[in-house]
């Protein structure tokens, strides 16, 4: 089976404070996967590594075959990532943000 993430020994540290430690794993062609974890347990920090907004410490980690860090704009394009924290305009209702962003494309 062909792996569209894998991941190998992965690390994040923040100044001394390790945040991911060896993490490991892979998804396969076709897979679906649920992250999940107490709070606090790395899985924004390890989206955040493979999305290449934050840069790991140590390990491995690929995308497409892609390094997650290095090849980050042949990742994007095919890829989507949405946050669950997002406070983009805080004063709007859901429906008003969606009526915004469908004026946009006019």
């Amino acid at each position: 089976m062909e792996n569209m993430i894998e991941i190998q020994g992965l690390q994040k540290n923040f100044g001394k404070f390790q945040v991911l430690k060896n993490v490991t794993f892979t998804v396969g062609k076709g897979e679906v996967v649920g992250f999940i974890g107490l709070n606090g347990a790395g899985k924004s920090t390890t989206i955040r590594v493979l999305l290449g907004m934050l840069k790991k410490s140590g390990g491995s980690a690929t995308i497409f075959g892609e390094d997650v860090w290095r090849d980050d704009m042949k990742i994007h394009p095919r890829v989507a990532y949405v946050p669950g924290d997002v406070y983009l305009w805080p004063n709007l209702t859901g429906g008003e943000i969606i009526y915004l962003l469908l004026r946009l494309n006019n």
